[in-house]
């Protein structure tokens, strides 16, 4: 006879959370791409690196991914698209001063870091303390929070900026800043 310890989850809320964990990811996506244009679909390419990242890393330590796992790349997803908004309204608050797309690139994550690294630091320092007072499934969402604000920084500020620095002649040329940035007018 088999005995359960604390509450069993069933298939369905299994089920049921990742079907909003998918569907919330997918809206959160097409949201970057009809707000910032082809600055979305960078962000969306670093939100997927994310959570292959992620996933990568839990994998190579063994750990399974359970609902509180979930709940913790639920809000990597959201901070990690807070970073890129971040950096997508710096870049293009230079760009309406005037600022050459250059210039504005380079400004913009500089301008953002700050932001992002605060807000990350303080995620993390939270993860931190959780999993050393908290137990099961509280050091299981701790360690899937934690892998993912490291995961984070690196795509949104490495990954994002790289792309940019590689995509930036191709950005001047075009001139069409509502095609890459979603900026209007």
């Amino acid at each position: 006879e088999k005995r359960s310890v604390g509450p069993s989850l069933g298939a369905d809320s299994i089920k049921a959370s990742l079907i909003a964990l998918i569907s919330g990811f997918v809206l959160v996506m097409l949201f970057m791409i009809i707000y910032y244009g082809y600055a979305g679909v960078i962000a969306n390419i670093a939100l997927i690196a994310n959570i292959f990242i992620i996933i990568a890393v839990m994998a190579m330590f063994g750990a399974t991914l359970t609902l509180p796992g979930m709940a913790g790349i639920v809000l990597t997803v959201g901070m990690a698209v807070d970073a890129n908004v971040i950096i997508s309204e710096r870049i293009r608050e230079l760009i309406y001063e005037g600022k050459s797309m250059h210039k504005s690139i380079e400004d913009g994550y500089a301008n953002a870091m700050r932001a992002i690294l605060d807000a990350n630091i303080t995620t993390l320092i939270a993860s931190v303390v959780l999993y050393a007072y908290g137990t099961g499934a509280i050091k299981g969402f701790a360690i899937t929070m934690s892998i993912g604000i490291l995961a984070s920084m690196l795509t949104a500020i490495i990954g994002t900026h790289g792309i940019y620095q590689i995509l930036e002649g191709v950005i001047s040329k075009s001139k069409n800043n509502r095609l890459w940035f979603g900026i209007k007018g």
